[in-house]
């Protein structure tokens, strides 16, 4: 990559493509020539492909955008992606071999990541490689730029007795000034969940989750928030990805009978009547499916809340009757066609444009749902802090895109996300999340808009 100054017209006629690049009134602007090379890690195969490859999609119809409508200020992107399976150690091996290639690795600006196991794995090393990581984990830990050590007393409700006890835990995280991501971190996301779930009348949450580090990692933040508020805390269920829906059934049902044996025991306990699912989309629609189920032959009408990675325009396919009116997600983008966001209507164009233009290799398959939103924000980000950093002069390096990105403050993102804000100290992007629920037609109705104040001791866990 080679950078240069040019000089333009003061006055610079509109520009008309998708990405709506802004007029620029300047008499210098500094150019790119050259390529900038990132590297790609998605899940095609593995657990969470049904999620992934949209993102991924969104991710590759921006970077084919950009270079389509002269690059970064004139720089192509030079991409390399490959599917992981969604098996860490596989991302491992992929990265290694990456920087084996020491002349093509020492060019590489970022990396776009995927899981949380994963994420966790190489953070370490992109640390020590300064090498910019933006991912799909959303995971609070991965927040914190600096090493931050916490002792907290989280409460918990005991599956055996159903007494509750508080256990002090002590949080780390080794500090990972080199990961980033544009979502709400995930513990931030619970703790508006559960004051979703109060604001709706919610008397006793139950936390149903996969022992995947996504699933469990926001949940003590979760119960330390729902009893501040107010709320009474339930018991928790490990339910995990690839659990049959004949198994969530199963669970679902026992852990109800449980809590019924439970008020017939204690004619004073609340039986729990919300439930946070910290899974996929499938797995919610198993989860929505038991819970319908159960509340039909229990006679109970609890309600589900879900994570991010949980609710998306192809949960109605999936759950059917059994979600209308009963699920509700938290989305820290906007649903996909949402025209709240001003920037919706370009990534609903960018979309249909490349699906023709792929029309022969994948047969007309769309990926017209919240993943694609992601996926392309990912590469937004990308796009605005390599931007910066030509602007100043300076070539792309891993160091130099996470000082462009630490000087983000309330970056606006054309509303498909809140403002984004990263510092030094600091890399929670933001703490806003839409709250959807699907309506009898299937789609997704957009519930509330929260965003919570941040609290400093809430960063790393």
């Amino acid at each position: 990559m080679k950078l240069s100054i040019i000089a333009i017209a003061l006055a610079v006629g509109g520009c008309a493509d998708i990405l709506d690049i802004p007029d620029r009134k300047s008499s210098d602007e500094a150019t790119c020539e050259g390529s900038i090379k990132i590297k790609i890690l998605y899940d095609a195969t593995g657990g969470t492909a049904e999620i992934s490859v949209p993102f991924y999609k969104g991710q590759q119809d921006l970077i084919r955008e950009i270079n389509e409508t002269g690059g970064i200020r004139g720089c192509q992107i030079e991409y390399e992606a490959v599917d992981y399976g969604y098996v860490p150690s596989s991302a491992q091996t992929y990265y290694e071999k990456w920087k084996s290639d020491t002349a093509s690795w020492n060019e590489v600006g970022a990396i776009l990541g995927w899981g949380s196991s994963d994420s966790l794995l190489l953070a370490p090393r992109v640390r020590e490689d300064k090498k910019p990581f933006l991912s799909a984990s959303y995971f609070g830990t991965l927040a914190a730029p600096e090493p931050v050590e916490r002792d907290v007393s989280i409460p918990e409700l005991s599956a055996s007795n159903f007494t509750e006890y508080e256990f002090p835990q002590h949080f780390t995280s080794d500090g990972f000034g080199y990961n980033f991501f544009g979502g709400t971190d995930y513990s931030t996301g619970a703790r508006i969940a559960m004051f979703q779930v109060l604001s709706l009348g919610g008397k006793r949450v139950g936390f149903f989750y996969c022992s995947a580090d996504y699933c469990k990692g926001p949940i003590p933040a979760a119960r330390q928030y729902a009893k501040q508020l107010g709320l009474s805390l339930g018991r928790d269920l490990t339910i995990e990805l690839t659990d049959s829906e004949t198994t969530f059934k199963q669970k679902v049902l026992a852990y109800f009978q449980q809590e019924q044996a439970q008020k017939t025991a204690n004619p004073s306990y609340q039986i729990v009547d919300w439930v946070w699912g910290g899974n996929t989309t499938k797995t919610t629609a198993f989860m929505g499916k038991a819970i319908d189920a159960m509340n039909t032959q229990l006679g109970l009408n609890v309600q589900l809340i879900v994570n991010n990675w949980g609710f998306d325009e192809n949960l109605y396919t999936m759950c059917g009757a059994a979600c209308v009116d009963k699920v509700h997600g938290i989305m820290p983008f906007v649903a996909y066609g949402d025209t709240r966001a001003g920037e919706m209507a370009k990534v609903t164009a960018l979309h249909d444009k490349w699906r023709m233009r792929d029309m022969a290799t994948e047969g007309g398959t769309t990926y017209k749902n919240v993943r694609y939103v992601q996926g392309y924000v990912n590469v937004l980000l990308f796009k605005k802090a390599a931007d910066k950093v030509i602007s100043l002069g300076k070539p792309i390096t891993g160091p130099n895109i996470k000082e462009a990105l630490e000087t983000f403050q309330g970056v606006d993102t054309g509303g498909l996300t809140g403002a984004l804000t990263y510092s030094a100290a600091d890399h929670r992007p933001q703490s806003t999340e839409s709250i959807y629920k699907i309506d009898s037609q299937g789609k997704l109705v957009l519930e509330a808009s929260r965003t919570i104040t941040m609290v400093d001791t809430w960063l790393g866990w």
